[in-house]
Formats: C-alpha cells, structure tokens, sequence
C-alpha cells in the first residue's frame, strides 16, 4: 500500500501514514494531539488545522460548513476529513503543555492532613543467626512489628522476600506494615519514603498529586491534557466511540493509564523520589472516566437509564493495570452516585464539607459535564447537566482552551473602548477560553449589543449609545448573522480577526442555560429559593477563572449577591488528596455518596421549562 510523509510544525515531527487515512487517524496513532471535540465525525469543525504545502487543497462540503472563507484561503482544513493522498506539511496551533488555569490550579495546596490508616514502615537489624535458635529472623521482625495475637498471617510473596534478602546477607530490612498485617519489605533503611498517588482524572485534563503519606504533605504536583481527547471532548463522544469502534475500550483505556504512568514518573522527578515508594492510589474522576481507566464498557451509560457497571468504591491493584509503584501497592477509586455523577463530584462535597454544612450551600462544577450538589443542612441533592464543551472553548468559532494567545478577561473601558487580556506576555490573541467568552457576552449585553433572548443586533437596532467604536466592530458573517469583532489585525499581509458569532452566544446560552435550570430544578425539589442560598463554590479551573460578575450577567448564577460567590479551586483533586491520607476520609467519601439523593434533570416534569428560561440572558441595565 502506497504511504506519504506528513510533517508537523512546530516541531518538525515527521511520520509516515498509508494512503487514504484521515489526517485525524495518522494523528491519534502517532499520540499527535489534534482537537476532536465531537470525536472526528465531521460535527464542530474543532480539528480545524491549516495546511502549509500543498496549497489549494480540495474543499469538502464539511470545511465548508464550519470554516470562514478567510480560513480556507488559509489553507485550514478539518483533518477528519481530509483524506491523505499526498506528503503534507501540517501547521498546527501553538499548543502549551498545559492550560493555565490547570497549572495554577496545581499550586492550591490543602493544609497538612494527619494520616489515618497508611502503610508504615519499620526499620529491623538482623541479627547473626546462631544453632540454638529454631526461629527464623522473619517471627522477630513480627515480634517487633505487632503487639501479641494482633499479627495476620504474611503472604507467601512477602514471606519469599524477606528470605530472599536475609540469605543474599541484608542486615538491615524496612518492614511494610498495614494495619495488622506485614505487606512488604525492602532492604536498608526506607522508612521515611512512604507515598501515595492522589489523581484527578478529567474528561479534559488529568492532575496528579504526590503526597507524603507519613508527613501529611504533598511533594509535587503534575498535569497533562487527558490523552483521550483526540477521541471526543465529551463523554458521550468517548461513549460511542467505544460503541462503534472495535478495540476503542482497550485503546481509550490504555491511553489515561498511560497518562496516570507518565504524570507520577513527573511528579517523582519533581521530588527526587522513586516510583517504587508508592504506596497508594486515590482517584476520582467522572463516571465515564472510572469506567474507561478500569476498562469497564461504558456503553450503558450513553443512553437511559444511564445505570453504571459498578457501584460504591473499587478497589484495584495498581501493577494489574499498568501503573507504577511499589509491588505491595493498592488502589482505589472513589465512589460514584449515578451515570452522571461521578466521584469527582463526591470528592467535592468531601472537601467542602457539605455533609455537615449548618446553611444552604451550592457547589457547581463547571466542565463540559457540569455537577451541582445543594447541601440543606446535611441534606445533599445532586444532578448533573450536559453543559457541551462551550466553558472549555470548543466548539466557539475562535474558541480555544486557556492557553497562551487565548482572550482570558475582556471588558468595555469607561469611553467605550474594547479591552481585553490575553494569557502570555506580550503575545497577540489566537483565540478565545471560557472565561473569556463569558466577559465578552456579559459585556455585550450590558452594552445593549446582545439582546436577552441572545440575538447579536445590528447597529441601527442598538438601543442606547454604546459607542461608536462598538458599532464599527459589528460586522455581517456568511450566513447573513451579525457577529462582533475583537480584535483585527494583519499579519504577513493577511488580516487575522476574533470575532464572536451568532452560533458562539447561542453555544453559549446552551451551556448556561444547562447549569442555571439545573441549581433551579434542585431549589424546587428542596423547597427552597434562590435567595435563600448562603454560598455558591465554584469548583473546578473553569471555575476558578471566571469573573463571578459575568456569570450573574449571563444568567449562569441568577438571584445571588455577589458576595456570596466564592471560587475553591479544583476540589475534586483535594478530595482525592484526603482519600489517599486517610481510611478515615475515604469512609467519609463512601457514606456521602451513599447519602446523595440524584435527580435525573431530563425525567422531571418543570426540565423542559426551566432550562428554555434559563437559556434567556436576565435584563440588564445598559452603560
């Protein structure tokens, strides 16, 4: 079969594909990271990559439908749809190892947590053996290591082991004790090595906590894009595929090991430890994403009734599924609630505390996937809502994640002049993140340019007087909608313009909308009213960078003072950190899941209702 050369810039990675495959597939099999949010169906346009040599490529009917003019004069293509059939060269958007928010999110640390239940160690000296003694050394090192009648018999491995090191003439060994029961040793003296893996796995991004399992401290942190990305921004796209694609479950599953592999290797170099001291695994993760990393088929959760292979928390051995660490190690993944409601979600209400909140207290993670809990004075109400990937930038015409070159704030100074900030010094905009589109449709409806019901106006319909540089920035799309431009500018003889579309508020509302009608569903279901909430968390990097102010704009959050919006970084990830501290905590993570009272949005009566008024932006007082 007849093959081509496609190279990668920047970088200038070169590989080798067969003749007929989409420059997607020749991506995902050499682990090169294109965007896929819709999972390379032709759907979003989000694989958009511009084409450097050959020019004029041929136009299929999906570039057309999703890319400017400007873009395919460009030579930008959807590489799920472009077909190799010659050598390529292939410009892809400058990407950074991580979104910025991941990487500040990774600096929050929690305080010091005190250990409950880890594994301890134990140093022991040998002693020369001498023909009196009918014991071997192993029954005084469990002399020294349980009080009488509390030891548990040792298993044959570890038994083996000790042997081992006492006959190659180890004076010195360090015992590996859980609870009663004698579960490793290591020769020398390693009792101050004694570490666990805390990880947080996203649809989007994975973090990996290291943490000092005697201390109670993390050692270093590590993140990295969820290499299943390329498969679908969303769990449902990673639901079919596994459905429709044989080997996908394998592939998927191997890939977010694979990340969990490489992220503690990062985090051991960070600390200047070894792998083969840890000890513990504690992971949280939507249900999808649990799924995926224990190769459970997730089909049953892509349609109703949306019933999980497992319940309650699973208990793993690390060395079975690929992960590094030492050989005693064990594993655990916290439990779920529902289809949609993931351990993510538990691990948030474990860090926050809600089971024992004494007020009415709201905690929404915002994500593609987006999980509210209302705590009612130990009462816990949950849902999840499909918010679509609009909070990470995708599918948004100029839509990136919060990276360098992306519009991250952006506001209307006091003589109507556009402002806004862009990730990265000194870089001009390639695009525009969550936060970013936020600030910029809050502002454009403060400044009468989007109507409530969403519509972009044109200028002679803008009431009020915004501006006159506002109302040059409006400008006509292709399809005839008005769209705003944020910023315009040339480069190398090509005008370069952000602009947010029609399609982009509307993905928008949708996202909103979905978080809105869904806090106002459980505020009904408790009896309850919006002014009645004491707090609102917002958890997660979405929601730790957004501007509380543009969320109420929009209708996100509605009827709360400002005051009481409060940002608490990635709490799933302290929930995990807790877990792998502390039996204790895990207990505490399994009688809150257990406690959860889940709602399925779609099966309530008011749903149809509540999410077409939350879709509407509230009315708001123009400059």
């Amino acid at each position: 079969m007849k093959s081509f050369t496609v190279k990668f810039l920047p970088g200038k990675r070169e590989i080798t594909v067969a003749a007929g495959k989409t420059l997607l597939e020749a991506a995902r099999e050499n682990r090169i990271m294109v965007s896929a949010p819709c999972g390379g169906k032709g759907l979003c346009g989000g694989c958009a990559v511009r084409i450097v040599e050959p020019e004029n490529l041929p136009v299929t009917e999906q570039d057309r439908r999703h890319l400017s003019q400007e873009q395919l004069d460009s030579g930008t293509r959807l590489a799920c749809q472009l077909q190799i059939k010659s050598d390529l060269t292939v410009h892809l958007a400058e990407e950074a190892e991580m979104p910025r928010a991941k990487l500040e999110l990774l600096k929050v640390e929690s305080e010091d947590v005190k250990p409950r239940g880890v594994p301890c160690k134990l140093l022991f000296t040998v002693r020369e053996p001498t023909l009196e003694e009918l014991n071997i050394p192993l029954d005084e090192a469990l002399q020294e290591a349980f009080p009488p009648g509390r030891r548990q018999p040792v298993a044959l491995p570890v038994l083996e082991e000790f042997a081992s090191l006492v006959s190659r003439g180890h004076k010195r060994l360090t015992l590996i004790t859980e609870k009663d029961s004698l579960i490793g040793v290591e020769p020398g003296d390693t009792t101050g090595k004694v570490f666990g893996a805390a990880v947080d796995i996203g649809t989007t991004t994975v973090a990996l906590y290291l943490c000092d399992l005697g201390k109670g401290k993390i050692l270093a942190s590590s993140a990295a894009t969820n290499s299943q990305n390329p498969y679908g921004s969303d769990v449902m796209s990673r639901i079919s595929y596994c459905a429709e694609e044989p080997g996908a479950l394998e592939l998927l599953s191997r890939l977010v090991r694979e990340d969990l592999d490489r992220l503690l290797h990062q985090a051991c170099s960070q600390a200047g430890e070894k792998v083969e001291y840890v000890y513990r695994w504690a992971l949280v993760g939507n249900t999808t994403m649990q799924h995926l990393f224990l190769g459970l088929d997730p089909s049953v959760l892509g349609h109703a009734p949306y019933l999980p292979l497992v319940n309650g928390p699973v208990d793993f051995n690390p060395h079975l599924l690929g992960l590094p660490g030492a050989a005693c190690a064990k594993g655990t993944f916290l439990p779920i609630v529902a289809g949609h409601v993931g351990a993510d979600t538990v691990a948030v209400a474990l860090a926050t505390r809600l089971e024992n909140c004494d007020n009415l207290s709201l905690a929404v993670d915002l994500g593609t996937n987006g999980e509210i809990v209302l705590a009612d004075h130990g009462r816990l109400i949950c849902c999840s809502t499909a918010a679509g990937p609009a909070f990470e930038g995708m599918r948004i015409t100029h839509g990136m994640r919060a990276e360098p070159g992306a519009i991250d704030r952006f506001w209307i100074s006091a003589n109507g002049e556009p402002c806004f900030h862009v990730i990265g010094k000194g870089r001009r905009p390639r695009g525009i993140c969550g936060s970013g589109l936020m600030d910029i449709a809050a502002e454009l409806l403060r400044a009468g340019i989007i109507d409530p019901s969403g519509w972009i106006l044109p200028p002679e319909k803008i009431k009020g007087k915004p501006g006159v540089d506002l109302k040059k920035r409006l400008s006509q799309g292709e399809n005839g909608q008005w769209q705003f431009i944020i910023d315009e500018y040339k480069e190398k003889g090509e005008t370069n313009r952000i602009v947010l579309t029609q399609r982009d508020v509307r993905e928008l509302q949708l996202a909103s909308g979905a978080i809105s009608s869904g806090i106002r569903i459980l505020l009904k279901l408790a009896g309850r009213t919006v002014d009645r909430i004491d707090q609102i968390l917002l958890t997660g990097a979405f929601g730790h960078f957004l501007n509380p102010a543009s969320a109420l704009a929009i209708g996100l959050l509605r009827g709360v003072c400002l005051e009481r919006i409060q940002s608490i970084g990635n709490a799933a990830g302290l929930g995990a950190r807790l877990a792998v501290f502390s039996d204790e905590e895990t207990e505490s993570a399994c009688r809150i899941a257990s406690r959860m009272e889940f709602v399925e949005l779609g099966a309530h009566p008011d749903w149809n209702n509540e999410f077409s008024e939350s879709m509407i932006f509230p009315e708001i007082p123009s400059h």
